[in-house]
Formats: C-alpha cells, structure tokens, sequence
C-alpha cells in the first residue's frame, strides 16, 4: 500500500532533544501518571515508543511489553495508516494498561493500540507520550505540545554506508525550512 495524503505533516520550527530533556519528561509524566493512575503494565508502542515505555516502566517499577503498529517500514513512511505488525500479549487480560508512545502526531497509533488492548481484555487502557503536535489526539497524559520536528537523541545520526550522518528525513526537514 502506497502513502496517501491522510499523514503530512510540515513542521514550523526544530527542537533537538538531549537524553536529559527525555528524561525531564519521563520524570514529570511518571509523576502525573502515579498520581492519577496506578497501571498494572506498561505497553510500548515500537520502535521509538518503547524508549520512554521502557523508561516510566522502571520509574514506575511495572511490567513492560511492546506492540508494534506503525505507518513505517525499514524506518521509511510507507502507509497513510497505521498498521498492526506485532500484536499484544494476551498478558493484558482484565489488566489496567498504559499505552506509551513518543508523538502523538495524528493518535491514529494510539487509538489503534487502545483498541488492541481492549480487544486483549484489557479493564482500563490510557495512553501517554512525550509529546504531541496541537491539533493531534490528546492521550490521558503528554510531556509537551509542539508542533515543531522534534530531534529524538537517539535516532538524529544514523549508520549509512559505515558512516554516521544526520538522519534522512531530520536533514530533508532542515533543507526545506532553510529554504523556506
């Protein structure tokens, strides 16, 4: 399946993360999280969704599992939609579960991973991310609202040919602002 135009998204400025910011994050939304929800696990959505599930997993000393959905293959936007690809465990049974990702951009992922876990037998599902973009889905809790492309630490440089370089579509973004 082709992309279609239900997924474009131009940004209007860049904000470039460090590990401490993500963890900044991580901290304020474990906080809000513990004070309103007590999950029983904690559901990651792959791939960059499992980092910060895996980090307020730990803070929050609950079990961690990934789901894979995802509009991307070999780390290229392929689908307009989401798409399941690695479903749920079925550990979720009758299980208060929280959905992390990294962005809420369109929360198309999110609903999906929502139904899933409801169709899991999941008894409460609510979601969090480290951010969302303003006229997204908003999930149960979120670190920030930007509508900038944000620099994730861990996937700026990427491995091409032997060589680190800015990732593809960091640097396509970086190009069309500079020329805008």
């Amino acid at each position: 399946m082709g992309l279609d135009d239900s997924y474009d998204h131009r940004h209007d400025d860049v904000v470039k993360l460090s590990w401490d910011d993500v963890m900044r994050l991580c901290r304020d939304l474990a906080v809000g999280i513990q004070a309103e929800f007590d999950p029983d696990q904690i559901v990651g959505i792959a791939k960059a969704g499992v980092i910060p599930a895996a980090i307020l997993a730990s803070m929050l000393r609950k079990d961690f599992y990934p789901i894979r959905l995802s509009r991307r293959e070999k780390d290229r936007v392929v689908r307009g939609k989401p798409r399941l690809l690695v479903p749920l465990t079925e550990d979720v049974r009758g299980k208060k579960v929280l959905i992390v990702d990294e962005i809420s951009a369109t929360g198309e992922t999110l609903k999906l991973a929502v139904q899933e876990a409801k169709k899991k037998g999941a008894r409460t599902v609510k979601t969090a991310t480290l951010y969302v973009h303003s006229d997204s889905f908003r999930p149960n809790w979120y670190g920030l609202v930007s509508d900038a492309l944000i620099i994730q630490p861990w996937d700026f440089e990427v491995l091409q040919q032997g060589k680190f370089i800015i990732h593809p579509e960091y640097q396509e973004e970086f190009d069309r602002l500079a020329r805008e």
